[in-house]
């Protein structure tokens, strides 16, 4: 296991590259496939064991881009060592000073076209893998919300090869991929129902679990439901968060999410923007804003994306070699 950093909108993790080892702190992301590092924070020259492979990648993300030229060099993962395919980027938007990159552990098929030869690159959980580092293609993540009135806390850890037992309550709940496009390409899922209280949301949808996602996206449809059953709620269009009436705020009730026939629960502090971080997310001190906002569409192949304040609350984990997500209620450091 490796630790993994809360830095509010996103969860980090340190990944060495390049002989000397040169550390770089990349976006811990299972919505995409591919790794990328900044020019600025890893330079092929000063490495005696890159390779340049000949080939540009360009990648489009939900927010933001990046694209540039494909190497090969060695990788380090805490105590793992592989040699690993990535991009170096000196051309990319959407990502600020605090990240130098962005590390994939999406599904390899994620990973075709995006490199000018178009071919799939193995993700580092692949590599673990396919040089027997690991016995199974697994990654266990946990997740908690900072507690220490920061902005930025190492509270996470990623576990390659299986999951770790501390880290949840309970046993796990697996539900396989789902079949229905384009959630199938992802990791994606089925929800049975989403209810606020005892008011039903929604029927059964389709979407993905993402931990480069900061928020709980819905459909317009959906989250427009939602915010019908509490009075006076409004969309922010500043920070494109949903504010919640002072009036309203203690009779908020729990939001439900119905998956492999177990109710996973998020009470309204764990979907309520804590006060200490309003500022951070461009909104007014004082004012209550929710995580859960809309994904803009009504596609009913992408329905929802259980972003970082989603899995903060719940342990999750990646299982490639069964095709199958898994979901446990995650201990913190508030509950343990």
């Amino acid at each position: 296991s490796i630790p993994a950093i809360n830095q509010e909108v996103s969860y980090t993790i340190t990944v060495g590259l390049g002989t000397p080892v040169t550390d770089v702190n990349l976006i811990f992301d299972t919505g995409s496939s591919n790794l990328w590092v900044k020019s600025t924070a890893y330079d092929p020259s000063k490495s005696s064991t890159s390779n340049n492979l000949g080939e540009t990648f360009s990648i489009q993300y939900g927010s933001g881009f990046a694209s540039g030229n494909e190497y090969t060099d060695v990788a380090t993962l805490g105590s793992y060592k592989f040699t690993q395919e990535f991009g170096v980027s000196s051309n990319f938007s959407g990502f600020d000073d605090t990240v130098q990159g962005l590390v994939g552990f999406g599904p390899d098929d994620l990973s075709t076209n995006v490199t000018s030869i178009g071919t799939k690159v193995p993700t580092p959980v692949d590599n673990l893998y396919s040089t027997h580092q690991i016995s199974s293609n697994v990654i266990g993540v946990w997740f908690q919300p900072i507690t220490d009135g920061g902005i930025k806390e190492t509270n996470g850890e990623i576990t390659f090869g299986g999951h770790d037992s501390s880290k949840y309550f309970g046993r796990i709940t697996y539900v396989p991929i789902t079949t229905v496009s384009p959630s199938s390409e992802f990791w994606g899922i089925d929800i049975a129902e989403i209810a606020f209280g005892t008011t039903k949301i929604t029927g059964t949808i389709h979407g993905i679990v993402d931990t480069g996602t900061t928020l709980i996206l819905l459909s317009d449809h959906a989250t427009n439901t939602l915010y019908k059953q509490i009075p006076g709620a409004t969309l922010d269009s500043n920070t494109t968060l949903y504010i919640i009436p002072p009036a309203e705020v203690p009779k908020l009730k729990d939001i439900t999410f119905n998956i492999g026939r177990k109710v996973f629960k998020l009470t309204p502090a764990q979907y309520l923007v804590p006060q200490n971080q309003v500022v951070s997310i461009g909104g007014n001190v004082g004012t209550t804003y929710s995580w859960i906002a809309s994904l803009g569409n009504n596609d009913p192949g992408l329905a929802f994306i259980l972003g970082q304040k989603f899995l903060e609350n719940f342990y999750s984990v990646y299982d490639t070699t069964h095709k199958r997500v898994g979901l446990a209620r995650a201990k913190t450091t508030e509950t343990t």
